[in-house]
């Protein structure tokens, strides 16, 4: 690794806040750690090992809440966003999210690559960056406001990254929510919470420019042509957003019901992209500088459609097919900073218990309970615990499993069972090659090569949730770009084959922190309901052979057969254990 433009790349500042104390410390981002982890979750999960130790409480001041650009944000297609790190309160999990709308780009021109808060403020407060100003304030006034509200009372003073009333009451499913719009998962919102924290706004007024910016624009229109020439995002996103997946995913009955014990449904097409951009009068919203516009507004309304996410949630997932009735929850879910899948999640499985279907009226009430602090805010595996039914949570490590349904998709079977995050498909999104056939088709119904691929997609992903990439940008971008846009944009030249040794770097480091916050190979499952084939016809997951596909995988990622990462393997990756 190596630059070539003299110094026409230098790293920015790594901000750390205490809010108890209210200072502010602002120091040069060490170089060796940009090279290394790269910026965005590689960075963001680097500082929380140094900072946090592994069993340190999630909700403790001393757990740090760290917001990470990456080095070419601001300047590629679909990097405008910022990954939100911190020990989950969800999980207990290492956890980063890698959100969308235009945070990370006011953070570069902020100078900024990483702001990270710790303490708990005596009062409601907010961090607000201005430039090279960055103060600690009083937030009583915001205190109490769901994210709606709060942002309109931030407009004009950059992009606020809110938390609503659920992060206050530290409902463990709560999240920041971006700009209004953006959301995210793992219970981050409710460290925001513990800590005092009502948001963090930031507006940037440097200018951002590529070291090369005749090589720059050549490979920025080359990304853009990369694509126009992928129908899964032109054809498919750009024109309906993720509800596109919607027919597709039916037609191949991986849309899983009633919490996961169906897996069809009956009123798919209503549900589907095209019959919703039929049904509404839509206008596309856009994260700043994305060529695909995978946000729809309803134009009468101002409200944005609800995700793939949402849909399956409270539709499909609650054999609910009244879309006006998912509108409304996916609403109160974004404005009070619930996690969609896992309130979902939670009331999919709360009907199983009660062997009552939720009715759409129902669904307004026991979402405002969950964000008001009710115990079903705690996530379906702590609340069902409680209940003495952890068996019918469908969660990984705690993190509830999405709409995507593992037992007509082995290879992202492998990927929920091993994601260091819990059950989380965009950490290795292999709907993409097994559902999509995206980069390539592979046969979704085996296990068989599946280990190595997957650690490579892994790999992959790290590398562009570091670089802070969208992680739509999977199905165009691969390592081979990733490298000439740091090139022509930093001046820092890293191989495409060193790019993935830093997402290998960074996917060990967190299983290493994983390991010492007291998880080990028996966490690497899935529910016992995905095992049983007896309700699937045969086509459900056979243990033995999803054994031995973990055993294959600990071998390609060089970790003895428990699943720990070998010296060699750390030594070769820099890693100190």
């Amino acid at each position: 690794m190596k630059r070539d433009f003299d110094m026409v790349y230098r790293t920015g500042k790594t901000v750390y806040i205490d809010l108890g104390s209210e200072s502010v410390n602002a120091v040069e981002t060490d170089e060796k750690l940009v090279l290394n982890y790269l910026g965005g979750r590689g960075l963001g999960v680097k500082l929380l090992s140094e900072l946090a130790d592994a069993d340190i409480d999630p909700l403790s001041p001393l757990n740090p809440l760290i917001f990470t650009a990456g080095l070419i944000t601001g300047l590629a297609p679909m990097s405008s966003g910022a990954v939100v790190t911190s020990k989950s309160p969800l999980t207990g999990t290492v956890f980063s999210w890698n959100t969308g709308g235009g945070f990370g780009r006011e953070l570069k021109t902020a100078g900024i690559d990483a702001l990270v808060i710790t303490g708990k403020a005596k009062r409601p407060s907010l961090v607000e960056v201005k430039g090279e100003k960055i103060k600690v304030r009083q937030a009583d006034h915001l205190w109490g406001k769901n994210t709606g509200a709060c942002t309109e009372a931030l407009k004009n003073k950059g992009s606020a990254a809110c938390i609503g009333r659920a992060g206050e009451k530290g409902a463990l499913i709560s999240s920041f929510v971006i700009d209004s719009i953006h959301s995210g998962r793992g219970g981050l919102g409710a460290v925001a919470g513990s800590k005092m924290l009502k948001a963090v706004i930031v507006k940037g007024e440097k200018e951002i420019l590529p070291a090369s910016p005749e090589s720059f624009g050549d490979l920025r229109a080359k990304m853009l042509k990369l694509f126009e020439a992928n129908p899964v995002l032109s054809k498919g996103l750009s024109n309906y957003g993720t509800p596109a997946f919607v027919k597709l995913l039916d037609y191949m009955d991986l849309i899983p019901g009633r919490n996961f014990s169906e897996r069809r449904t009956s009123f798919a097409d209503r549900f589907s992209g095209e019959y919703i951009k039929a049904s509404f009068n839509l206008e596309k919203e856009s994260c700043p500088s994305c060529p695909l516009s995978c946000k729809r507004r309803i134009k009468k309304t101002g409200q944005i459609l609800p995700d793939y996410d949402s849909l399956w949630a409270f539709g499909f997932n609650l054999e609910n097919p009244d879309f006006n009735s998912v509108l409304l929850a996916d609403r109160i879910c974004k404005d009070y900073g619930l996690d969609p899948v896992s309130a979902g999640s939670v009331l999919g499985a709360l009907a199983e218990l009660k062997s009552e279907k939720i009715e759409a009226r129902e669904l307004e009430g026991l979402l405002e309970e969950m964000g008001e602090g009710g115990k079903a805010g705690e996530g379906a595996r702590k609340y069902l615990s409680s209940r003495g039914r952890e068996d019918i949570s469908m969660d990984v490590k705690g993190l509830e499993l999405a709409g995507f349904d593992p037992r007509g998709i082995k290879g992202q079977a492998l990927a929920y069972a091993t994601s260091c995050h819990g059950g989380d498909y965009l950490t290795a999104f292999m709907v993409g090659p097994e559902v999509l056939g995206k980069p390539l088709m592979l046969d979704r119904f085996s296990l068989k090569g599946k280990a190595g691929i997957l650690q490579a997609f892994e790999n992959m992903t790290a590398v562009l949730d570091s670089l802070v990439l969208c992680p739509f940008s999977v199905f165009a971008v691969g390592e081979e770009l990733c490298s000439a846009l740091l090139y022509a944009g930093t001046g820092i030249k890293i191989s495409p084959a060193e790019l993935l040794k830093a997402g290998e770097r960074i996917w060990n480091l967190e299983r290493v922190y994983n390991i010492k916050a007291g998880f080990s190979r028996e966490d690497d499952t899935l529910p016992q309901r995905l095992f049983e084939t007896s309700e699937w016809k045969g086509i459900g997951i056979d243990k033995q052979e999803f054994n031995a596909a973990l055993r294959e995988y600990y071998h390609y990622r060089g970790w003895d057969r428990e699943g720990v990462p070998l010296q060699e393997k750390l030594e070769e990756l820099e890693i100190a254990y």
